[in-house]
């Protein structure tokens, strides 16, 4: 009994899915993204912060 007798049918790496092109961010601009993302992440985390702030001192 080798290996080949064993094969689960999976296909590995060759049957992760692909991106769709559409979907895609060029190189160029992958910078702008992450600047984007980081940005939206101080705004989330000011948030959360006020509403903590919030809850612990009502009359504010």
């Amino acid at each position: 009994m080798g290996k080949d007798e064993h094969k689960t049918g999976s296909r590995g790496a060759s049957g992760l899915s692909q991106t769709p092109k559409q979907l895609k961010i060029p190189a160029d601009s992958v910078n702008e993204e992450y600047a984007r993302e980081l940005a939206e992440l101080s705004q989330l985390r000011k948030k959360r912060s006020d509403k903590q702030n919030d809850h612990h001192f009502p009359w504010r």
